[in-house]
């Protein structure tokens, strides 16, 4: 047994005594295991029954039992088989909650419904609607919510209002490629049973008569008078920017803003998340505790910093209620909730326990947040930033207080430097996995665009929302001047040289696995954290995208895409599923797509891909099958395929309906490999039935 530089033990027992140390922060794995077990529901493959929940009592059981146990480890072992089958189980509870008909193929029929959400976006709009009837003869499954896009203009439009137009609705859309993120899963959690567009004006058959009667209807109903009233006031270039901190809607920004912000590191600042839940909470707060403080007897006689924490947290409750109150939002609302209530409570504030109570709550009440980019990039950076100031914020403190007016300027820029880099640090990994690209400077832009939202743009939106039945004007007008410095900073970042690095996507494993290793060094104190770094530093720097293959084919067959090189793709075509091609650019990373290739030969009958040995044929009219049968190793086709066509590997009309998009990958011993959206999500509730058809 032998000991590093770091002191630590090589060799089971050397371990086990470390943990043994660090028992106070035991508990705070108890959401990794949580989160194990849901990961486990989401990637099987069949459906888990209610009988599953059994487990969750049974392992309660073992675990009480062997309490006395001698064994330290086994103990663990049972434990952590407790929390994996209690998330497991918060899966399968909450599927039945949420679960509602999902519509199986196209329709075009007459709709009528009760509008629930509106939001309005630059060239389109979308809306929720419940209570659905469709008209007599449609055969349309009893749905619980249908989300539909309008093109025309719904501004008379308000949630509560009962409305009827024609619509063409369609099933929610597949995974734009195997592994991708799937839509029809977010949906089925949202109990959104089908989406469309309408193809009629809208009309206005009835109302709701008098008070709403339910707080999502009231709370869109708000929404909707502030998004109105932010249009009315605010100035042009900030009013999307302020709907969308006020609302949750971010409907009404440009493209190009969103674009910049995204590009520059900032796209953060535009959703109502655990950033601007802390910045509303600590201003309500902060205001609250100092006028209490004026008054002697008051400040003397009443602990006016719990007061001010119950007031903050009755600030942010206001928040989250005209936020829509998103899934996201609750999120943030948990976290940010707990720190005031452990104020409350003489806690500290913002502690390890305090953040992983919240975790636990979220992962219990939404398991399917697990999932998200959002709940993964907001607890990444919540657990790095408390880890870090852990270790230096004392120090830090120490330096700011002890000096004059440039000590706390230099503490100050010193803590939003370290914050923002450390925040970058973690939430990098989820970025490129979701994302495919990173933000170079995105810690130059948080440094000068952060304390703005927080010191200037907040602040005055607190002002406005007071002050907007009075019509007012001039707190948006000041609101503008901090967000028209923030998109010229996202403009001027986002435009570098090099700002975005377009890196493409890795596994689940993979990401898992870093995530794994950087919790194992936040938790513990002892020096056991250092033995995950090593394995930290390979799997980052053996960074490899592995998830893009050789040839991307859509659902339709409309489109596909085939690698040419590492540094381009040929695009079938730029003119149809702009969608799909911008999800698989993720994928693939930023290569230039290209329509015209040596290795790829197109003619009026058909495309041939060449690589190799390989002969990959994509057909577009049936007279050219016969020689591609004869010449081709694989048949991409988007029309039916003859069975006789016994030669090539054959992916037809058929195969693409029932299975998907296909990824393919070609092998040099002139074999392939075949993956498809359906192989990877099998038979789920929210999997339309024709893709739970047996396999060929």
């Amino acid at each position: 047994m032998g000991v590093t530089k770091f002191g630590i033990r090589f060799g089971m027992s050397g371990i086990l005594t470390q943990i043994e140390r660090d028992r106070s922060r035991w508990f705070f794995w108890f959401p990794v295991a949580l989160a194990f077990g849901i990961a486990l529901y989401f990637n099987l493959t069949w459906h888990p029954s209610v009988i599953w929940l059994l487990t969750t009592p049974a392992m309660a059981i073992v675990s009480v039992l062997a309490r006395n146990i001698c064994y330290q480890l086994i103990r663990l072992i049972l434990f952590t088989g407790l929390a994996v089958s209690l998330g497991f189980s918060a899966c399968i509870v909450r599927e039945h909650i949420v679960s509602a008909p999902v519509l199986q193929k196209k329709q075009v029929t007459e709709v009528t419904g009760v509008l629930l959400e509106k939001s309005s976006g630059i060239s389109a709009r979308r809306l929720l609607l419940g209570d659905l009837e469709f008209e007599q003869g449609s055969n349309i499954p009893n749905l619980k919510y249908l989300r539909l896009t309008a093109r025309m203009s719904v501004a008379h439009l308000h949630p509560g209002q009962i409305l009827k137009a024609r619509a063409v609705l369609l099933p929610p859309p597949a995974p734009a490629y195997p592994g991708g993120f799937d839509f029809q899963r977010h949906s089925f959690f949202q109990s959104i049973g089908a989406v469309g567009y309408s193809i009629s004006d809208f009309q206005i058959v009835g109302e709701i008569s008098g008070f709403i009667d339910n707080l999502r209807r009231l709370s869109s109903r708000f929404r909707s008078a502030i998004a109105s009233n932010v249009k009315q006031l605010a100035p042009t270039v900030a009013a999307g920017f302020i709907t969308a901190i006020s609302t949750g809607d971010k409907g009404a920004i440009p493209r190009e803003q969103i674009n910049n912000m995204r590009h520059s590191g900032l796209a953060h600042l535009l959703a109502i998340s655990g950033l601007h839940m802390g910045m509303i909470g600590g201003l309500i707060f902060f205001i609250t505790r100092l006028l209490l403080a004026f008054w002697p007897y008051v400040a003397l006689n009443y602990p006016i910093k719990k007061v001010a924490a119950l007031v903050a947290l009755l600030g942010l409750t206001g928040y989250l209620f005209v936020s829509g109150m998103s899934v996201s939002a609750i999120r943030a609302y948990i976290m940010i909730s707990a720190l005031f209530l452990a104020i409350c409570f003489d806690r500290t504030a913002l502690s390890f326990r305090m953040v992983v109570v919240a975790a636990l709550i979220i992962l219990l009440l939404f398991p399917e947040s697990l999932t998200s980019a959002s709940f993964q990039m907001s607890f990444a950076a919540v657990f790095a930033l408390i880890s870090l100031y852990e270790t230096v914020g004392q120090k830090l403190g120490q330096f700011t207080r002890s000096g004059g007016l440039f000590r706390h300027l230099a503490g100050y820029i010193l803590g939003i430097i370290l914050t923002s880099f450390v925040a970058g640090l973690a939430t990098a990994p989820f970025a490129i996995f979701h994302f495919g690209q990173v933000a170079a400077y995105s810690l130059v832009a948080n440094l000068f665009a952060v304390p703005i939202m927080g010191l200037w743009v907040m602040p005055w939106g607190i002002v406005a929302f007071l002050f907007m039945p009075l019509q007012v004007s001039f707190p948006f007008e000041m609101m503008a001047v901090g967000i028209n410095v923030i998109l010229w900073i996202a403009d001027k970042t986002s435009h570098w040289p090099f700002s975005v690095q377009y890196l493409g996507t890795f596994s689940t494993l993979k990401l898992s696995l870093i995530t794994l290793l950087s919790m194992w060094f936040m938790i513990w104190k002892t020096s056991i954290r250092w033995a995950s770094v090593p394995f930290l530093f390979m799997l980052i720097f053996l960074y490899r995208p592995s998830l893009a293959p050789d040839i991307l084919v859509s659902e339709t067959g409309n489109l596909y895409a085939a690698r040419i090189s590492d540094e381009k793709i040929y695009l079938s075509s730029k003119k149809v599923e702009k969608f799909e091609a911008k999800r698989w650019q993720l994928l693939f990373g930023a290569v230039p797509n290209v329509t015209s290739s040596n290795l790829v030969d197109c003619d009026p009958y058909g495309c041939l891909y060449l690589k190799e040995s390989q002969v990959i044929a994509f057909p577009k009219v049936n007279q050219s099958l016969t020689m591609d049968c004869e010449r081709a190793t694989l048949i991409i086709s988007r029309m039916p395929v003859a069975r006789n066509c016994s030669g090539p590997w054959v992916i037809d009309k058929f195969d693409l309906w029932r299975k998907g998009a296909h990824s393919i990958w070609l092998e040099n011993s002139g074999d392939f490999r075949i993956e498809t959206v359906n192989d990877l999500r099998g038979s789920r509730p929210w999997v339309p039935h024709r893709y739970s058809m047996p396999k060929n």
